[in-house]
């Protein structure tokens, strides 16, 4: 902003000085008045001082100069700006009306309006501006765009995809009028209504596969299964190479969990089919894992997991895929290797890390999960699991004022989850009940206890002489 200001002010102190009593109109020469000099003068002043950013001198001498000239609108528009600056929106508002009723075709003005309105969550006013807005000025697309999403924040949805449909009109369809249509549909219930959004665009563009996959994907996300398996179809039918169709039919060729899975071995391993479809194929089947009577299923979901990771090695979902389908089967070994080329990739999804250091903690390898923990807290500073898990290895390792310092940290975190709250308060009692501290120790137990009504927990109680 304050480069735009060095190039602007030469400009105004060049008119300022070049503000002369005699000017030359059509080769003739004629005398401007001295009151017009000094006019001009005092706004040029004005706005040099608001572009300086003194906003209180700008006020002044905007003020002082309206006093004289009422009519000036750019003045009342400078005006609003500074009042804005200074956090005065209702003099700021009062401003901007004024220089819209000098001047009601000026677009800039009735944006600024509609601009403070927002500020200030006057959403009606906003609304009114754009309505006006798209009134004077029919083809500028943008403020259709901002009407309908004033309409929807005005719980007005209907008003919403009249202007959309308006601007469709103008634009043609597109996909981010559809999607905005789409969701707008959505949130009304329509679901019908949504999918016809999603069929006009497919349609539009028919050399485009993804609109299509919208359809499909819309389909499945509702549960309707057999409008889905019809746009897959259609899908195959226009684009018989399609990966995306080709897999998702796959599972409709009838057969067992494990022959589905082994059928879709070659699929999972074309790179030109993206991860996303790959793990939804995966995600019915993880929930079965455990206790699983079907060995054959659990290693064709192995298998996949393994082949996501050749497939897509950069991609940190398809590692902590595969490590969750190892957690599941019971081999945490090489889950947490997995897990660990996950965290690598991409350290930000806690349920990954979750993970492994409940593997490191059931494997007694305390050293390496309280590091682990550590680290954890680097990406996670407001999660009291880590810090718990933390304290476990701290509390096994004997680091007792370490376990004590994250116990306490992770009980102002605990909020409306009482049993965690409880596991939190046992092991700060055994944490105390290691350095010897038989009072506090008692204490926390008997807090924990008030919570779980735990009677492992009584019983440490109970041996405290």
């Amino acid at each position: 902003m304050i480069a735009v200001h060095k190039n602007i002010l030469p400009l105004l102190l060049c008119l300022s000085i070049g503000l002369q009593a005699q000017n030359t109109i059509g080769g003739v020469k004629t005398t401007v008045p001295e009151s017009e000099v000094k006019r001009q003068s005092a706004f040029l002043n004005a706005e040099k001082e608001r572009l300086l950013g003194h906003w209180e001198k700008a006020k002044e001498a905007y003020k002082t100069f309206l006093f004289e000239n009422e009519d000036a609108d750019a003045a009342w528009y400078g005006l609003a700006r500074t009042y804005a600056a200074l956090n005065d929106m209702v003099n700021a508002s009062d401003a901007i009306s004024k220089a819209i009723a000098k001047d009601p075709q000026n677009q800039w003005y009735l944006l600024y309006q509609a601009d403070l309105f927002e500020k200030a969550g006057r959403n009606k006013d906003a609304m009114g501006s754009y309505e006006t807005l798209v009134e004077r000025f029919p083809n500028t697309h943008e403020f259709y765009e901002k009407l309908a999403y004033f309409y929807v924040l005005n719980e007005e949805p209907k008003k919403a995809i009249k202007v959309l449909d308006k601007l469709e009109k103008l634009t043609g369809i597109t996909e981010a009028n559809t999607d905005k249509k789409h969701l707008i549909y959505v949130g009304l219930g329509n679901n019908k209504k949504a999918a016809e959004e999603y069929e006009k665009l497919a349609d539009a563009y028919p050399e485009r596969v993804k609109y299509r996959y919208k359809l499909a994907d819309f389909y499945e996300r509702i549960g309707d299964s057999k409008n889905a398996q019809k746009t897959w179809e259609d899908i195959a039918r226009r684009f018989p190479d399609d990966p995306m169709a080709k897999i998702s039919l796959a599972s409709t060729q009838g057969g067992t969990d494990a022959q589905y899975l082994a059928s879709i071995r070659p699929l999972f391993s074309d790179p030109g089919v993206s991860i996303d479809a790959k793990v939804k194929e995966l995600v019915p089947f993880l929930g079965k894992m455990e206790g699983n009577k079907d060995p054959e299923t659990n290693k064709n979901l192995l298998a996949l997991g393994e082949i996501l990771t050749t497939t897509h090695p950069d991609e940190a979902k398809a590692w902590s895929v595969a490590g969750d389908m190892l957690y599941l089967d019971n081999q945490s070994a090489e889950a947490l290797s997995r897990y660990k080329k996950c965290i690598e990739l991409n350290p930000g999804v806690f349920s990954v890390w979750d993970n492994s250091l409940s593997i490191l903690i059931d494997q007694k390898q305390y050293a390496e999960a309280e590091k682990l923990a550590d680290q954890s807290l680097d990406y996670f500073p407001n999660q009291p699991k880590a810090y718990l898990q933390f304290a476990i290895a701290s509390v096994a390792l004997r680091h007792y004022d370490k376990a004590i310092s994250n116990l306490n940290q992770a009980l102002l975190m605990t909020g409306n989850n009482p049993l965690l709250k409880a596991e939190i308060l046992e092991l700060l009692g055994d944490a105390q009940m290691g350095k010897n501290d038989k009072a506090k120790a008692k204490d926390s137990w008997k807090q924990a206890y008030e919570i779980s009504k735990n009677p492992a927990i009584q019983e440490k109680i109970s041996r405290i002489q």
